[in-house]
């Protein structure tokens, strides 16, 4: 399959060249000529051309950093994407238990609990996905193994009620190589926003070999993507990651 995929590339140019050859000889015409020759190249890369384009326009639009308060919670819900799946894993001793991506993040700031609105669940970490109707809300509280005590696990159940006064609501949306995510963190009792953040983020990379071949077509499957995607994002993507933690500050 590798090899395959590494030829792909080598056969398209054989077969461009040789179409742009043909319509540079059988025409005079020179916008017809340099036409062939802007479709031969743009032809497996165009989104890749469109995406940055894009990425360097809306960067200065779409970016978006602002805080008009903080607070201090014993934890954390949230509501959208990145933390709306939960699945099943498997410890060292057999046991099998829930948890949601990111927990252990909350809990090496310091955060007793996370919450979230779960939307979609799977049985073991690389099975399908099914959905949750109607969501559920799951808490996870920090695990410590005792004969592992420096990693910090996490365990998540259903519960019935929101413990934390402060919603994180986190969206993303994806245009091929293009993405754009925000949060918006609300007090929940009074429905007052106390900050929001936005970023635009574009993958240069993303297919085998290191070109983005015609992946327009979604050809490999993502099979040979994640290895090398590279993502630029603006601003940096670690402002994303932490931004609920400028605002939301561990009580003491």
């Amino acid at each position: 399959m590798l090899l395959l995929i590494l030829a792909l590339p080598l056969l398209y140019i054989v077969l461009a060249s040789a179409v742009v050859w043909f319509v540079w000889k059988h025409t005079k015409s020179k916008l017809y000529r340099w036409l062939a020759v802007a479709i031969a190249i743009l032809l497996p890369s165009w989104d890749a051309v469109l995406a940055t384009i894009i990425y360097h326009c809306g960067c200065p639009f779409v970016a978006k950093s602002a805080i008009y308060e903080t607070a201090e919670t014993e934890g954390i819900y949230y509501e959208g994407g990145y933390r709306d799946l939960v699945h099943t894993v498997q410890n060292w001793h057999g046991n099998q238990f829930k948890v949601i991506a990111l927990a252990d993040k909350d809990f090496e700031k310091g955060f007793q609990y996370l919450e979230a609105l779960v939307t979609e669940t799977k049985d073991t970490f690389y099975g399908k996905r099914a959905q949750v109707s109607p969501p559920e809300i799951y808490r996870c509280i920090p695990r410590i193994d005792p004969k592992q005590p420096s990693e910090i696990f996490s365990e998540c159940k259903p519960v019935k009620d929101i413990r934390s006064g402060f919603v994180v609501k986190t969206e993303r949306k994806k245009y091929g190589l293009i993405s754009m995510d925000s949060i918006k963190i609300y007090n929940r009792s009074t429905n007052r926003l106390m900050a929001e953040y936005a970023d635009i983020s574009k993958s240069p990379y993303t297919g085998m070999p290191y070109y983005p071949f015609f992946t327009w077509l979604n050809w490999d499957n993502g099979e040979y993507r994640s290895g090398t995607t590279k993502f630029v994002s603006c601003p940096p993507k670690d402002e994303f990651w932490n931004f609920q933690y400028t605002v939301l500050k561990v009580r003491k």
